[in-house]
């Protein structure tokens, strides 16, 4: 089905060393919620007011947010456990102190099936991020070794102006196949040592083409929640990745009144 194109814009896709550098036309994805799948697309737009104030108060956010989007995803996935990493707040100012925290402008998807290894193997690294977060929820790595099904739930929030000059777009994931999917190591992020792997996704080749989404006008009360990592969806051989990506919007006059403020909590949910 055609849907509405909101701009043109030029994303960087993965190419060895350096980013190629597509054209592709952004669809308006409030205009195509029906047509969109959350189990195949792998994102949908959620409606949630929050009842944070202020978000740029990180205090704030880690204590009334982190425990609302947890009810959240246990709501939306039907998961029995849902678990909050730390919320990561992106700004021009955050990222003069902590690039990492600036838009990302590359075509990836956070984890590849290497996550469930990564935090059910109890001699690998990342038990530093990950036992904090368990014991907060009174549980231990023995209890994510004998999950049902894990999964990784991402919720980007707007929370600045809404029309952002860098908004984030999302990619229909059953229409990048595993061959277009590269590991790429990530040895540290935020300042934290993770050794963790994500996907760098390379451009469609001949006439394919990727169908990208965004959702103009977001509003603090419009999170979208993309999957990032989902143990079921590889065992039936279905992409878990969604790729995505920010991209200029030359919709959007940059200055200091449209950089884009976002806070961004994944969720790992589990299933006994």
């Amino acid at each position: 089905m055609a849907h509405e194109v909101y701009c043109q814009v030029t994303l960087n896709y993965f190419d060895g060393a350096v980013g190629r550098p597509v054209t592709v036309d952004m669809l308006d994805g409030r205009a195509a919620t029906d047509d969109l799948e959350f189990e195949t697309c792998g994102f949908r737009l959620v409606d949630h007011q929050s009842a944070v104030t202020n978000w740029r108060d990180h205090a704030e956010v880690d204590r009334i947010h982190r425990p609302e989007v947890e009810a959240l995803a246990g709501e939306l996935t039907g998961c029995d456990v849902a678990i909050s990493y730390p919320p990561i707040h992106r700004s021009r100012e955050e990222a003069q102190t902590t690039p990492d925290y600036a838009p990302i402008e590359l075509v990836h998807s956070d984890f590849t099936d290497d996550y469930g290894p990564m935090i059910t193997d109890p001699d690998r690294r990342y038990r530093a991020i990950l036992d904090p977060l368990l014991e907060r929820h009174g549980l231990t790595h023995s209890d994510v070794q004998a999950a049902t099904r894990l999964m990784v739930l991402q919720f980007w929030r707007n929370t600045g102006p809404t029309r952002p000059d860098y908004p984030l777009a999302f990619c229909g994931a059953d229409g990048v196949g595993p061959d277009r999917v590269v590991r790429e190591m990530l040895p540290e992020y935020g300042g934290l040592r993770v050794d963790s792997q994500f996907y760098a996704v390379r451009p469609p080749s001949g006439a394919d083409s990727d169908r990208w989404y965004t959702f103009p006008d977001l509003t603090a009360s419009e999170p979208v929640a993309l999957r990032t990592y989902d143990s079921r969806c590889i065992d039936e051989g279905r992409p878990f990745w969604t790729p995505h990506s920010a991209f200029r919007d030359p919709n959007v006059i940059s200055d200091a009144n449209q950089y884009r403020e976002s806070v961004e909590t994944r969720i790992l949910c589990i299933w006994r």
